[in-house]
């Protein structure tokens, strides 16, 4: 679907990037913008802005930025028009279809059809569940396991059956596209004949809701000993793991009320967990968990409790999930229950108040981390070194320098070591990491023309916040003097532009042809020019400052190439030639 301009103008101007954005993102005012951990890269400390009256956002840390469509488009991973379409829905603005080229419509047909599909089968599986005969016996097993009927409605469970072509015939009922039927993962190909089969048979079903509350994919589990116990849709252009937590589009709003989230690994966890009214759960899919997983929960919960089975298998899935915890910085802690209880059987046997008072006594990282190696290697004088080789391999992802000081301190004590050994330990464990990478300062870029650079930046900003300069500017042809190729096409597309149109930023960004560009004009966007400085006045000591330092870099450079070629060092000269090609290079990036 094409989305006319100035369609894409009234979504722009008619949304509230706060609005949307506070939707999987904690936003906190602090002046004239919002401030929140972003979504896109780790970080402990918020620098992820939002800006109401210039409509954009813009990171500090990873430097992502846009306008409300860029967001959407970024966050859930999809297209400009499905980003309209999402954001014109919560609006209420009609979207009229226009011509698009055949590929994208292809793919767009695809995914919309992927969704209707899957909620076709949806509501076949609950139904054979709730009302067929077939579904006596899967009735039976979710009564056993204590799942209520209001649950089963409200997440739409069911039952596909045991047989072969159920689904391979509702599919041909419906007439759906068979390219949309074979990327759904819902069917195989046969290999020794023609024909399909169900990838899901004799199985409790478990629909996979995205954040949109469209059925992106099913989960299934047997009802008896057979392997494999759990089966997931494959990834589908419309289902991705790796960014779906099963239950999130009912908890979110229970995760913000709260203000932590509890992570399980089953769908029966999440489900028992959440009849006893422990709201704020999500599941992971049968994978382990991801960057982007835990990103997307630090939109609705700034603390995350794991909460995996007491077992080895448990315990091994908790310690592979810490160090992306770490990464990103959360507030993480580890419940282990007591016994051999998982979250379902804890919660149905001693309830919710006793599964509370559990996970009041959640542990940090760090205390879970060094029990485990306390348990596994013993406090003998080789069983502490051990533990100490464990812990400094754990002491360094921890990027808050007085926090990691505080555990290194309590792990001395713990072990009964002299805490300068243990921090010479994780010293040595630090430098010798093989990830790690020195940034050194190219001492040999002119302070000038660096100065140019931050020039140039400075007056980009200016034509947007204060698009009454652009006039000047732009007869002033300041713009060929640029270092910086990148400033300049940028500062190129902005004088095209009507500076008297209202909501100029915005139009600017809509016109922006890539992400990049986009994300640039919105750090650029975000910086403000309301002193009571003369802005013409200002606009002209730029000007006249850039093409001063760009005249001066040039002649140095020149001059010193004429004197070399004077003194026939040919040497010099040619080095002078290569710093003149690599000062054009670097800008040419930029």
């Amino acid at each position: 679907m094409y989305i006319p301009e100035e369609k894409v103008s009234e979504i722009l101007n008619t949304s509230d990037i706060v609005d949307v954005i506070s939707e999987s993102v904690i936003l906190k005012k602090s002046g004239r913008n919002f401030f929140g951990l972003c979504p896109f890269h780790s970080e402990k400390t918020p620098s992820f802005s939002v800006n109401a009256s210039k409509q954009i956002f813009h990171c500090f840390g990873c430097s992502a930025g846009g306008n409300v469509l860029s967001y959407i488009m970024k966050y859930h991973g999809i297209s400009f028009p499905e980003a309209a379409k999402m954001v014109a829905r919560k609006y209420n603005i009609t979207i009229e279809s226009e011509t698009i080229n055949p590929a994208k419509r292809k793919e767009i047909h695809l995914k919309e059809g992927l969704f209707r599909l899957n909620k076709t089968v949806m509501g076949f599986y609950f139904d054979e569940l709730k009302k067929s005969s077939n579904g006596v016996k899967a009735r039976n097993y979710l009564k056993q396991r204590g799942i209520s009927d209001d649950i089963i409605q409200q997440f739409k469970l069911g039952f596909s059956l045991d047989a072969w072509e159920s689904i391979v015939q509702v599919i041909r009922k419906q007439k759906v596209d068979r390219n949309i039927a074979v990327q759904s993962g819902l069917i195989l190909e046969r290999k020794q004949e023609k024909g399909y089969y169900d990838r899901f048979r004799n199985r409790i079903m478990f629909p996979i809701f995205d954040v949109n509350m469209q059925v992106a994919g099913f989960g299934g589990r047997v009802m008896d000993d057979a392997m494999p116990k759990y089966m997931n849709s494959p990834e589908t252009p419309i289902y991705n793991k790796s960014r779906i937590l099963y239950g999130l589009h009912e908890a979110k709003q229970y995760c913000r009320q709260k203000g932590f989230v509890y992570i399980v690994e089953g769908y029966f966890d999440f489900l028992s967990l959440y009849q006893h009214g422990i709201k704020n759960t999500v599941a992971t899919l049968g994978t382990a968990l991801t960057s982007d997983h835990v990103r997307i929960l630090k939109g609705y919960a700034p603390k995350m409790v794991l909460v995996f089975d007491s077992d080895a298998a448990g315990i091994s899935a908790a310690k592979r999930s810490i160090k992306i915890f770490m990464k990103e910085g959360v507030d993480t802690r580890v419940l282990v229950l007591p016994g051999d209880n998982d979250p379902d059987s804890y919660v149905t046997k001693h309830g919710q108040d006793a599964f509370n008072t559990c996970a009041s006594k959640a542990k940090t990282v760090m205390q879970f981390l060094l029990q485990v190696s306390i348990e596994t290697h013993g406090l003998s004088v080789e069983g502490r070194i051990r533990i100490l080789n464990d812990m400094k391999q754990h002491l360094i992802l921890i990027q808050d320098t007085a926090l990691r000081s505080l555990y290194v301190k309590e792990l001395a004590e713990t072990l009964n070591i002299d805490e300068k050994a243990v921090l010479e330990k994780v010293r040595d464990q630090y430098l010798n990491r093989s990830d790690k990478r020195l940034s050194l300062m190219d001492e040999n870029i002119n302070e000038d023309m660096l100065e140019s650079d931050r020039r140039e930046e400075q007056m980009v900003s200016m034509m947007l916040n204060r698009p009454e300069t652009i006039e000047k500017i732009k007869d002033s042809d300041v713009l060929k003097y640029f270092y910086s190729e990148k400033l300049k096409q940028l500062a190129k597309k902005i004088i095209s532009m009507d500076p008297k149109k209202e909501a100029f930023i915005t139009n600017v960004m809509a016109n922006m042809k890539n992400n990049e560009d986009q994300e640039l004009i919105a750090s650029y966007a975000m910086k403000d020019f309301d002193s009571e400085q003369d802005v013409h006045q200002t606009a002209r000591s730029l000007i006249n400052r850039i093409i001063r330092v760009r005249k001066k870099q040039e002649n140095t450079l020149t001059n010193k190439i004429i004197s070399a070629e004077k003194g026939s060092d040919s040497e010099v000269m040619e080095l002078l030639k290569q710093k003149q090609a690599e000062i054009q290079q670097l800008h040419s990036r930029l």
